[in-house]
């Protein structure tokens, strides 16, 4: 009993010891234009239950300046441009027990001044100690995927647009009221994949079905584009899936439910239907979720 007292204390002194190391950007992505690395497409290394230092992965961004959005104010439909203040991550859900993030900062601001900001680095850690892998694996034998869910939140100064400055301006895209679908932007795609050993690696875990395509989203080609796109995923059977996109302020663009053939499948999107900028398309098949990224370039 005294020994489980015991290392049950130097579990918890060995997060906090963990906690306190935040990350520190990577001057790799020091000249790069708006993006996180890894992207959804890469992923979250695995968590091994037979690795000593526990668990240790840096998620890197480079925070976005500026941004043209279609939205819908007080009932009219605007094309502005948005001129973002900064960044924060809300929430991280769907992370396993034991496992924590942590921001190097609470908020990433912009350097300058709108509409002439500079871009900012930030990265966030996700940490945790051998003995939580461990008690999922006790749990698990053959290990288990964790997807995640992202919540990011952009604070907009002021747009282009006087008229939407006054529903926007000053506002995190959380705490804007009276726009419809403008909101905190939901990214999911992101799994930590725990297995019980290193010497095994990160194999997909077994399912019932054998022989069978499993759901994935490949991505969309050509991307940036100005005219159509096409986005490519898997089905393990014939179902129907969903698919949404969304703008960097987080309103719904596209909404459709779509009848997926099992093995390769298709989305064409065209341009037309949006403003150029930077967007988030999610494909569900109700069990999991996948978002990308796709950029619409000036014709």
């Amino acid at each position: 009993m005294i020994k489980r007292y015991l290392l049950a204390a130097f579990a918890v002194v060995a997060f906090q010891g963990m906690a306190n190391a935040q990350c520190t950007p990577s001057s790799l992505y020091a000249d790069s234009t708006f993006g996180v690395w890894p992207d959804t497409t890469a992923n979250l290394p695995c968590a091994f239950a037979d690795e000593v230092a526990g668990y240790s992965t840096t998620i890197d961004l480079k925070t976005l300046t500026d941004t043209a959005v279609s939205v819908v104010v007080l009932g009219s439909p605007l094309n502005i441009t948005a001129y973002i203040e900064a960044f924060r991550v809300n929430s991280v859900t769907g992370l396993p027990a034991g496992f924590a993030y942590i921001p190097n900062q609470t908020t990433w601001t912009n350097g300058g001044t709108a509409p002439n900001y500079t871009s900012v680095q930030g990265c966030m850690s996700i940490l945790a100690t051998q003995s939580a892998i461990q008690a999922i694996i006790s749990s698990n034998p053959n290990g288990v995927d964790f997807p995640l869910n992202v919540i990011v939140d952009a604070k907009v100064n002021s747009t282009d647009n006087s008229f939407a400055d006054f529903v926007l301006g000053g506002k995190w895209l959380s705490e804007v009221s009276g726009v419809p679908g403008v909101q905190a932007i939901p990214v999911s795609g992101y799994v930590i994949k725990i297995r019980p050993s290193s010497a095994s690696g990160c194999a997909p875990l077994a399912t019932v079905e054998l022989n069978t395509t499993a759901f994935d989203v490949q991505g969309n080609y050509p991307n940036p584009f100005s005219g159509t796109t096409e986005i490519q995923y898997t089905s393990a059977s014939r179902r129907e899936i969903s698919f949404e996109v969304r703008n960097m302020v987080g309103k719904q663009i596209i909404s459709r439910t779509i009848k997926a053939d099992r093995g390769q499948n298709s989305i064409i999107v065209n341009a037309d239907q949006l403003v150029a900028g930077i967007y988030f398309y999610t494909i569900s098949d109700g069990k999991k979720a996948v978002t990308r990224k796709m950029i619409v370039s000036a014709n």
